[in-house]
């Protein structure tokens, strides 16, 4: 017998009964609205628009997370709320890259789970097994720089203009001067 796949949709707004296709697909270009089979990369996605700025993907089927600036994952989530959705049907989803769902057309929704905290939740993940998180001081410095200094020089690109003030706020102290 198949087990059922669960789709989510993680988010700090409550109350929600559609994802709205809004976002831009990596797909086509086109609207959509996202959801995911991952529950842990559902759970990042519980963060504000302005804080857009997501450092995790699979390797060997297991997700890992990176922190790009100290204590990344407590700065963005400790003491946050999060709600995960599931969509009322899957019709019209489509699997447009591992663990990634779009539909082109609004998708109604039902509340699966209330995340009181989503920094807790992510390390009860991390202590089963679901997500390797890869602390800023375990990284090597010369990778954290360079990556800290594209930021710099990709500030005002088109695809950082909602988060830029977090950009600032978080990694200019960590910037070549």
């Amino acid at each position: 017998m198949a087990q059922e796949r669960i789709f989510y949709h993680g988010s700090v707004m409550k109350g929600l009964d559609t994802i709205l296709a809004n976002a831009r697909s990596h797909f086509d270009g086109g609207r959509a609205a996202y959801f995911t089979l991952d529950r842990v990369y559902a759970l990042v996605c519980c963060r504000r628009r302005a804080e857009n700025f997501v450092t995790m993907g699979l390797k060997d089927g297991v997700q890992h997370y990176y922190e790009r600036f100290p204590d990344q994952l407590k700065v963005m989530y400790d003491k946050k709320e999060g709600f995960l959705y599931r969509p009322v049907s899957d019709a019209g989803l489509k699997n447009t890259n591992g663990h990634t769902w779009e539909s082109c057309a609004d998708v109604p929704v039902i509340l699966h789970e209330h995340i009181r905290n989503v920094y807790a939740e992510v390390l009860r993940e991390e202590a089963n097994g679901s997500v390797i998180i890869h602390r800023y001081g375990e990284i090597d410095p010369d990778e954290q720089k360079l990556h800290a200094n594209h930021l710099r020089e990709h500030l005002d690109d088109p695809q950082y203009a909602e988060c830029r003030d977090f950009i600032i706020r978080h990694f200019s102290s960590l910037w070549d001067r």
